[in-house]
Formats: C-alpha cells, structure tokens, sequence
C-alpha cells in the first residue's frame, strides 16, 4: 500500500475511534441492536446453511454430472458448477469461501473463480425468504419471490459482463476437485468461524452507524440509506419499517449493493484470490435489472396490498425469540463452545 492509502486508513481509523468516543450512548445502543439483529435474523438464517453446505461438500463424487453445465458456462472444471449451486443455498459468504479456496489450490483459472463470484454471489434463500420476506415484510410468497428474481438478476448481469471476464488460462479439466470434508464436526467447526465474521462485521457497522447518525439530518429514508450501505441486514430492516414501495425497493437495493460488511467479508474470505473490481460492476448492474423485475413481478403476486399494509406492524418480535430461532442459536452456541474447548486441548 502506498503511503497516502496508509496515511488515509490511519485518518479513517481515528476518526472512527473519535466518532465512537464522542458518542458513546448511541455506539452503545448500536451494539445492542447488532446483537438483537445477529441472534434473531443472523443466525437462525445463515448458520444452518454455513454447516449444510460444508457437509454437502463430503458426498460429491467425481462431478461428471456437472460437466454439461460447466462446458455451456465456458468452465473448464466442473467444481465451478458446484460452487455456484452451493453459493446459491448459502449466499455470498459460501461463493466466496469457495472461489477463493479452489482458486489459491489452481483448481479453477482466474476465468472460473470471477464467475463463480458473479453467478454465486447473493444473499442466501434463508436470508431471503426468511428474514426479509418471512419476518420483515411478514410474507413468505414475496420472500420467494424475492430470491427467485436475485437469481434471475445475477443471470441477466453475468451476461452482460463476460466480455470483461479475465482471458481463460489452462486448469485441471473434468473432474470435481474439491477436497472430501463429509466429518460433520468439522462443517459445525467451519460454520461457527464463518458466522462469527459475518456477527462480528454486523455488530462493527451497526455500532459505526448508530455513532454517525445523529450527526446526519432527521429525514424518513436517511437511516435506512446508512444503513444498507453499510450493513445488509439492518438496512433491509430499517427499509421495513418504512412500509409500501420505499420498503419493498429499499430491499431490492440493499440485496444489489450489500453493504460495506458485506464487502470487507468477502475481500477477508478471498484473501487476494479473486479481484472484486467486476464484481462491483456487476452489482450496479444487478441494481437496475432486479428493481426492473421486481417492479414488473409484483403486480401478479397475491395480496400485495395487504403485505404493503402490514408491513410496518410485523417486523420482528420484540421480547422473546420464536422457537426455531432459538434452537439455531442454542446449536450455534453449543458448536462455538466445543471448537473453543478443542482448541483450548489442543494446544
């Protein structure tokens, strides 16, 4: 890094610590709201699908399957297929585990892994469906909806960006080449470490948002743009809490753009393996063809004025966690501590 990103990343560091220092009641209340985010919404959507998708990784055979799907893409190892499938159950976090994982090992070119992240990268159907569209907007046919067009989104803007895809280069061709994880504790394990990156970005950017926005003018949509800019999660809620069409395209908006979290996990994830400057691109792209679709779908979908009724009614309990989010915590906590006591004799 040159010295003025130095000399700018040490302004942005004090600058946030002096923020947080200067406002320490609303850092405070933005942590508690991180947590409450983290253990209602978080977990209970993205870590059952961290473990499944690891776990699936065990019982793959050769891949010769998906070899038609990769040869139509243009890929010539079939483990890119696999992680564009598995990217699409478990959102962006598993697509960029995976890119970077089989690119560092030279299983997929730089071609291949570019294009597991635009084809991979979005947000995951437990997230979708059951958040945003379960929990947040109240239903689950908008939740479906929803995930079925980001899909299409992702589809629409890969295709227009593969003339700027890097130049194909030579790599293992044919088989699937993932490695054979099918031990379970080790998928709970890889899970745990995973979610917790995604909590601990959560809790960072809430915290960073709750500590900004007092200084920013009192306006309907000036909270939820800080937030979907910088945190995906709280961005969708406080779009919500708005109802109507403000909420149902602010979603659209936070799904496209992700978030600062969402980027720092991804570029934590792929370690330099893949570059993100397409993939940024390809998100502003996403951005105008999902509002397109969504704004095209929704008329046909049933009961749309009542779910823009409600919407700001039925957002998320407030006192007490539903019972499957909390068997999902409990497991998540029970996996944490084991990895901690293994870790503690191990050494």
């Amino acid at each position: 890094m040159s010295g003025k990103g130095k000399t700018a990343r040490l302004i942005l560091c004090c600058a946030t610590g002096g923020l947080l220092l200067w406002q320490p009641q609303a850092a405070a209340q933005g942590f508690e709201s991180g947590i409450q985010l983290c253990l209602r919404t978080v977990l209970p959507a993205l870590f059952p699908f961290f473990v499944l998708c690891d776990w699936m990784m065990g019982f793959v055979g050769d891949g010769r399957a998906l070899r038609p799907a990769a040869r139509f893409l243009g890929m010539r190892n079939a483990s890119g297929v696999l992680a564009i499938l598995l990217s699409w159950l478990g959102g962006y976090a598993v697509a960029a585990r995976l890119a970077g994982q089989l690119r560092r090992e030279g299983t997929l070119s730089a071609r291949d892994a570019s294009l597991v992240m635009l084809l991979g990268c979005c947000s995951s159907p437990g997230f979708v469906i059951g958040c945003v569209g379960g929990l947040l907007l109240g239903n689950l046919a908008l939740g479906v909806l929803l995930y079925g067009l980001q899909l299409s989104a992702n589809l629409l803007s890969t295709a227009l960006c593969l003339p700027l895809l890097p130049v194909a280069s030579s790599a293992p061709q044919g088989a699937c080449l993932i490695p054979q994880k099918n031990s379970f504790s080790g998928a709970l394990g890889r899970a745990v470490d995973s979610s917790l990156q995604v909590c601990g970005c959560v809790l960072f950017f809430r915290t960073v948002a709750a500590a900004v926005l007092p200084f920013l003018p009192e306006q309907p949509l000036v909270q939820p743009l800080l937030s979907g800019l910088l945190e995906i999660t709280a961005g969708c809620a406080d779009f919500a809490r708005l109802g109507g069409k403000p909420a149902l395209y602010g979603i659209c908006f936070c799904l496209s753009t992700l978030g600062l979290s969402v980027w720092a996990q991804l570029s934590m994830l792929l370690q330099g393996a893949v570059s993100c400057k397409l993939l940024a691109w390809n998100r502003a792209i996403h951005l105008v063809l999902f509002v397109l679709l969504v704004r095209l779908c929704t008329p046909f979908l049933p009961a749309e004025c009542a779910v823009y009724s409600t919407l700001a009614t039925r957002v998320i309990p407030m006192y007490r966690l539903p019972w499957d989010a909390a068997v999902v915590v409990f497991c998540f906590l029970c996996a944490a501590l084991y990895k901690v006591r293994q870790n503690f004799y191990n050494k």
